[in-house]
């Protein structure tokens, strides 16, 4: 037998499955109730609450649940979990609801390095709790604790690298799919999750063999829910095409592997020990960088007006609201560069299935 309260109160319906097991227990349960319907836990949600909330493998293996639901990468969810891991140890299993904020940041100083993440993966587990309704934002510890900002010196530098060096590493690298890897990196400038969420399917590709140039499309949704839709040269495509067909890009251990051999190559053939290997990441800078010397716009030969036009047509007060519902739906203009990434063992595309633009 369950006993539920159903009361109408202040104007409010309430309906509460009891943990009771007699009538007797049902009528205290109703009178502790009564003193603040607004407050009342039954027994089992107060055993909850007085649960500690720690981290535990538990806790990790149902985040990384949450994390892969919500699109995160293998590798952005395996750094979560070791960030996790020494955050466990250092607080040696303490409920989180006890822990101050003085205590995170003398755990912060005694880490050499990356602060930063560390930070950002325990306030991605607070986050979580806080949306389970197993912490409140009371007892959040990490509420306070701020990111910090780039390193001032990352504005600074010299960002990028020659493009001769990029396609002698191209010609260098054995790995087709490092090789397509770098090749959506160089010539768009995504970042490597964005990459992993093409090939793991959560891109769709959309043939349009423009004469232009743009061959097809890739859109995918970044974490902040807005899709993303980006235009590809031949070449580009079909190095999608190949990631999705093989349903993973490579870790980002196998590239920074095949370009340091790439890299051991290269000082061989031409007898320089100061040759080094790129670092990927740098590949954004790179389509920034050689976008802005010596970068070309090519746009669909079907044209398209400006989004502020569809935006005054329509009659939408600001273009925010029509890049949010429209911008996506479009084979966006492509930017492209005298970059030749060639290597004699780079097939054509692969069959997959996609839609074509009439």
């Amino acid at each position: 037998m369950v006993w539920v309260i159903e009361r109408q109160w202040a104007g409010r319906r309430f309906g509460v499955a009891l943990d009771a097991r007699s009538e007797r227990e049902a009528l205290a349960e109703l009178a502790l109730w009564e003193r603040n319907p607004d407050g009342y836990r039954t027994r089992r949600q107060a055993a909850a609450d007085d649960a500690p909330v720690r981290i535990d493998e538990e806790v990790l293996a149902g985040l990384m649940a949450h994390l892969t639901e919500k699109g995160r990468s293998r590798d952005y969810r395996r750094d979560v979990r070791n960030y996790l891991a020494a955050w466990a140890d250092a607080l040696g299993g303490r409920d989180l609801r006890k822990v101050q904020l003085r205590e995170l940041r003398r755990h912060l100083t005694e880490w050499e390095t990356a602060r930063k993440s560390r930070i950002i993966a325990l306030k991605t587990l607070t986050a979580w709790f806080r949306e389970e309704d197993r912490l409140k934002p009371a007892e959040d510890p990490t509420l306070e604790l701020r990111v910090p900002p780039s390193v001032a010196e990352k504005g600074r530098r010299t960002k990028g690298y020659p493009m001769k060096l990029v396609e002698r590493f191209y010609a260098a690298i054995k790995s087709q799919a490092v090789r397509d890897v770098l090749c959506l990196r160089a010539k768009t400038g995504m970042h490597d999750s964005e990459i992993g969420r093409i090939a793991s399917g959560a891109g769709e590709l959309l043939e349009v063999k423009d004469p232009c140039g743009v061959w097809g499309t890739v859109s995918f949704r970044h974490k902040n829910g807005r899709v993303h839709v980006v235009s590809l040269d031949a070449q580009g495509f079909a190095a999608a095409q190949r990631l999705q067909a093989r349903k993973s890009s490579p870790r980002r251990n196998t590239v920074r592997e095949s370009i340091g051999y790439a890299a051991a190559r290269l000082r061989k053939a031409v007898q320089d020990d100061e040759v080094m290997p790129i670092n990927p990441g740098e590949l954004r800078h790179c389509f920034a960088t050689w976008s802005a010397e010596c970068g070309q716009v090519v746009k669909p030969t079907s044209g398209g007006v400006p989004v502020e036009m569809v935006a005054a047509v329509m009659g939408h007060l600001s273009t925010r609201t029509t890049k949010l519902f429209y911008e996506g739906v479009q084979v966006p203009p492509m930017i492209v560069f005298p970059l030749r990434l060639e290597h004699p063992d780079d097939p054509g595309s692969v069959n997959v299935e996609s839609r074509q633009v009439a």
